[in-house]
């Protein structure tokens, strides 16, 4: 630990981030800052008609290819990770979440770097204050006692640490065993469409897929190399969503090679009931 951190310790009641244990999992409460051990957690993860086969009669059935389509049409998955470069918990779960950004086209991979850990000796070169408003909202929807690093979430509904690759494919199971929503989210050039019978907010977050290797000199993670990858940029309200059918209009897409991503959620910081790909 960096001397900036003990004198912090001094004045906080609970335990302070420990390198000892990188699976452990690093709290922010208002002014006070806590570990939370993972053990403690609950950690649980169209296209045109084509007609097929009737085996009776040898004739084509266009009403049973579309119940088949539509079953094996899977809905996006949303997996958005708050972490921060000066918190020595964060690198195992980053590690397994980067993982897995190639390894399921229904899966989004959204990351997330957050501010309140800067004072320990490390300023994070893509952290946001926004990040911490987004996670805040999270965590007062989730009913958490405290915001922590790292911080996995699935479709908005569950949270886990994510530092062990087993917890964190158990946590987006989870995440996805819920009744699928009726909400579709449809993207054309310049605009986008959401149709289903809840309503919600609509946003748009960019992220760089692209992957960034950040050294760090300083802080708990002093000498470390940490590569990141979509790193979320910002979130753009496009508006409020009242149910049916509702198009919002897209802001142009720049040069700057990132990419983007509809989030529709019931609340903020409530489940994401519709996602889509821009």
């Amino acid at each position: 630990m960096k001397n900036i951190f003990k004198s912090f310790r001094k004045h906080s009641s609970k335990t302070s981030m420990s390198e000892k244990s990188m699976s452990d999992s690093t709290s922010m409460s208002g002014d006070s800052m806590t570990s939370t051990q993972p053990s403690s957690m609950e950690v649980p993860r169209s296209g045109g008609d084509a007609p097929m086969m009737n085996a009776d009669n040898n004739t084509m059935s266009m009403d049973d290819d579309k119940m088949m389509a539509s079953a094996t049409i899977q809905p996006l998955t949303v997996l958005e990770l708050f972490q921060s470069q000066g918190c020595s918990s964060c690198p195992p779960a980053n590690t397994n979440v980067l993982r897995l950004i190639d390894s399921d086209p229904n899966l989004l991979i959204l990351t997330y770097e957050v501010t309140y850990w800067d004072h320990l000796g490390w300023t994070d070169t893509f952290g946001r204050s926004a990040h911490d408003d987004r996670q805040r909202q999270y965590v007062r929807a989730l009913k958490k006692r405290s915001a922590y690093t790292p911080q996995c979430i699935v479709n908005g509904r569950v949270d886990g640490v994510g530092s062990n690759s087993k917890d964190l494919d158990s946590l987006i199971k989870k995440g996805t065993e819920v009744t699928p929503t009726n909400v579709i989210v449809k993207v054309s050039a310049d605009q986008v469409t959401v149709n289903g019978s809840q309503g919600g907010l609509v946003q748009m977050v960019r992220y760089d897929p692209r992957t960034h290797n950040v050294s760090i000199p300083r802080g708990e993670n002093a000498g470390r190399n940490i590569p990141h990858r979509n790193v979320v940029k910002d979130v753009t309200q496009l508006g409020s969503w009242r149910g049916g059918s509702q198009t919002f209009s897209l802001p142009k897409k720049g040069k700057d090679g990132l990419e983007a991503a509809i989030l529709v959620q019931a609340v903020p910081g409530g489940p994401v009931i519709g996602a889509a790909r821009v």
